[in-house]
C-alpha cells in the first residue's frame, strides 16, 4: 500500500503543513488507498522536507512531483472534463497559493511572537523542555532567513497581510458560487485550495489573514462543506 510520510496532525488540521494536507486531500479525492507514516525529523526524507510517498519501492518527494506521479499512474483522476484554459487557470492559482500565500502563513505562525509560542508548543510537543525551546529557536532562525531571502520577511505585518488579502480576493472571486474550484466536481486545485483555507482559519492563533478569509462567505461555506466531505472526523 502507498505510504504517505508526513507530519502528525496538529492545530485541528489533517496536517499543519499545507503541502502535506494537499497531498492527503488529493489522495482522498482521487480515491487512492494509502496509509500515513508520521515524520518527526524531515531531514531523514529524500529532500529534507515532508511530505514524500513510498509506492511499490519507489520514493517520491515534493507535493508537486507526488501529485504528478499519482496523476500519471492513476490516469489524471481529478482532471476529467477540464479544458486547457481551466487547467491553466488552476495551475496559476496553485502557484499563487504555494509561492505567495504560503509565506504569509509561515510569517504568521513562526514570526508573530504570540503565535510563535503556540507553534512551538504545538508542533514540537514531543520534545521536552528546555530542549524544545532551543530546537524551536534554531528552526525559527532558519525560517526567518528564508523569509528574508524570499522577500516577505522584509515587509511589515500589515504589508504582508495586504498582499495575502489580494490572493484571498482572487481565490474568492474565482470560486464564485461554484461548489468546487473545479466546477461541479472537485479537481486537483481543490486539494491545494482547501489546504490553505483550512490552514488559515482553523488554528487558534492570531491570524489577520484568517480573519479576512472569514469575511468571504463562499470560502467559509466551501471550507465547511469540503472538510465534512473529505475529513469528516475533523469537521466542525
Amino acid at each position: 500500500m502507498l505510504e504517505l510520510h508526513q507530519f502528525a496532525p496538529h492545530f485541528g488540521l489533517p496536517n499543519a503543513s499545507p503541502f502535506c494536507m494537499k497531498v492527503e486531500t488529493f489522495l482522498r479525492l482521487a480515491g487512492i488507498e494509502y496509509k500515513t507514516v508520521d515524520v518527526t525529523d524531515p531531514r531523514k526524507g529524500p529532500n529534507g522536507k515532508a511530505p514524500w510517498i513510498v509506492d511499490q519501492g519507489e520514493t517520491i518527494p515534493d507535493s508537486r512531483f507526488i501529485i504528478e506521479y499519482l496523476n500519471r499512474k492513476h490516469g489524471y483522476p481529478l482532471r476529467n472534463n477540464l479544458n486547457k484554459e481551466q487547467l491553466a487557470q488552476h495551475h496559476i492559482l496553485t502557484r499563487m497559493l504555494d509561492e505567495s500565500t504560503y509565506w504569509g502563513m509561515v510569517h504568521e505562525r513562526w514570526v508573530i511572537p504570540e503565535n510563535a509560542e503556540i507553534t512551538r508548543d504545538t508542533l514540537l510537543e514531543f520534545i521536552p523542555n528546555p530542549m524544545r525551546k532551543l530546537v524551536f529557536l534554531l528552526g525559527q532562525r532558519s525560517i526567518k532567513s528564508a523569509l528574508h531571502g524570499q522577500g516577505t520577511g522584509r515587509l511589515s505585518r500589515e504589508e504582508i497581510t495586504t498582499l495575502a488579502k489580494h490572493d484571498i480576493d482572487a481565490l474568492s472571486d474565482f470560486l464564485g458560487d461554484k461548489p468546487y474550484f473545479g466546477g461541479d466536481k472537485p479537481a486537483e486545485i481543490d486539494a491545494t485550495s482547501l489546504a490553505y483555507i483550512a490552514g488559515f482559519i482553523t488554528p487558534k492563533i492570531s491570524s489577520k489573514i484568517g480573519d479576512y478569509i472569514k469575511t468571504k462567505e463562499n470560502l467559509v461555506a466551501y471550507h465547511k462543506r469540503l472538510m465534512k466531505e473529505i475529513f469528516p472526523d475533523l469537521a466542525t
